[in-house]
């Protein structure tokens, strides 16, 4: 029997200048209306605040310096002998602005509009399974499954919101804050202690290639809670 369901001949191309080029510009025209939504802007404030997200993201802030792991590199000649080299190199913890600095203090400001109690259950929970979800990849970084982070506070949020009896508009407020802040305690500040076991380097909180979707799990929290509306 023949197939007649098939991928492209160039599934590769396909999916760079098709597939990725679409979700691109979904994501850059759909993160401005979530800032409409979490935080009351107008379009073109909410253009300007994901423009200054943008931006940032390009710059890590160094933080502290630590000792890496010693790493021993053996050299062959002539398939016999060899000589080692042992070397001890630093690790550099750095945050990054548009990943880790400018969500965050999004997330804090809304602080002042939700009940704290609610606030903390869900920022609590979240970070609990987000901890135990993230693991420290060698040469990587801490890797969370992606979608993972926002559906928990987008879940938790609803849950808290029905619990406590909360406005329902409350709730893409709080799955946007506890997600960002739950992502970055959970995954990367209680991680901080595994760092040895990513390599040595930037290690950079909120920047891509280490530490990421602090910024992305806002965003997608909040896309998560809406359908629950």
């Amino acid at each position: 029997m023949r197939r007649y369901v098939f991928p492209p001949l160039l599934l590769p191309f396909f999916f760079l200048f098709i597939v990725l080029p679409f979700f691109t510009l979904l994501f850059v025209l759909t993160t401005p209306k979530v800032f409409q939504i979490v935080f009351g802007l107008n379009y073109l404030d909410a253009v300007t605040v994901f423009t200054l997200i943008i931006l940032g993201s390009f710059i890590n802030i160094p933080i502290y310096e630590k000792e890496g792991k010693v790493v021993v590199s053996r050299y062959y000649i002539f398939g016999s002998i060899y000589y080692t080299i042992a070397e001890r190199r630093r690790i550099v913890i750095a945050v990054n602005l548009g990943g880790c600095i400018l969500p965050s203090i999004l997330a804090l400001k809304l602080l002042t509009e939700l009940p704290i109690v609610p606030w903390l259950i869900t920022f609590v929970v979240c970070s609990i399974l987000i901890y135990f979800y993230a693991k420290p990849v060698p040469g990587l970084g801490i890797a969370v499954p992606m979608f993972i982070p926002p559906l928990l506070s987008a879940c938790m949020s609803y849950l808290v919101v029905l619990a406590f009896k909360l406005p329902i508009w409350l709730l893409p407020k709080m799955a946007f804050s506890a997600g960002v802040l739950s992502a970055l305690f959970g995954a990367d500040i209680l991680h901080l202690k595994d760092i040895e076991k990513i390599g040595s380097g930037v290690v950079s909180i909120g920047g891509a290639g280490t530490f990421d979707g602090i910024f992305l799990t806002g965003v997608f929290a909040v896309l998560f809670s809406l359908f629950l509306l």
